[in-house]
C-alpha cells in the first residue's frame, strides 16, 4: 500500500511541475539596430503611421527578432550651449513583432543638427547630418518584459537618405 501511495504522490508532483507556468525571465538583453535609406520621392517627413509617434521604425533585435519602436517627442528642446545641439526628452516604446510584448519608458538625451536644420519643423532638412544620443529608463513592460526595468542607450544618425540607429542595454527584474 505504501508503494502505491508513493507512486501516486511522485506522479502527482511530476504532473504539477510539468503543468506549472514557466517563470518570467529575470533579465533580457536589448541589442538592436536598424539601417535604411529613403529616397526623396518616398520621404513624407515621418516614418510613423498617423497618431503612433513622432518617430518610428523597426529594430532587428539579437535573440528577439524584429521589434517596432515609437518615439514620442516631449516638450524639452533646450540649447546645450553647443551650436545646433539641444537637450530633448520624450517617451519610447518597443514592441516585439513575434508576440506583442512591449516595454516603454522615459527618454532624455541630446539631439544635434548643424546650423538651423532643426528649425524646419515637420520637414527636416534632407541632406544635413543629424545625431541623437539618449538614455531610456524602461519601467513598464508586458509579456517577455513584464516586471523588468533598466537603463538603455538609444543612438541614431541620419545623413541625407541614410538612417541608422541602435538600442543597447539590459532589463532586469
Amino acid at each position: 500500500m505504501r508503494r502505491v501511495l508513493l507512486v501516486v504522490l511522485i506522479s502527482t508532483a511530476a504532473c504539477l511541475v510539468a503543468w506549472a507556468p514557466a517563470s518570467a525571465a529575470t533579465s533580457v538583453v536589448l541589442d538592436g539596430s536598424y539601417k535604411l535609406a529613403i529616397t526623396k520621392p518616398e520621404w513624407t517627413g515621418t516614418r510613423c503611421p498617423a497618431g503612433t509617434g513622432d518617430e518610428c521604425g523597426v529594430f532587428q533585435m539579437v535573440g528577439l527578432g524584429l521589434a517596432d519602436y515609437a518615439y514620442v517627442y516631449g516638450p524639452t528642446f533646450e540649447p546645450t550651449g553647443k551650436k545646433g545641439c539641444f537637450y530633448v526628452d520624450g517617451t519610447f516604446t518597443v514592441t516585439l513583432q513575434s508576440d506583442g510584448s512591449t516595454v516603454s519608458g522615459l527618454l532624455t538625451g541630446v539631439f544635434c543638427g548643424p546650423g538651423n536644420s532643426h528649425q524646419q519643423a515637420g520637414s527636416p532638412s534632407y541632406g544635413n547630418p543629424q545625431s541623437e544620443t539618449d538614455t531610456i529608463e524602461f519601467t513598464e513592460g508586458t509579456g517577455q518584459f513584464a516586471g523588468l526595468q533598466g537603463t538603455v542607450a538609444f543612438t541614431e544618425f541620419t545623413a541625407g537618405a541614410y538612417f541608422e540607429g541602435s538600442l543597447k542595454g539590459t532589463l532586469t527584474g
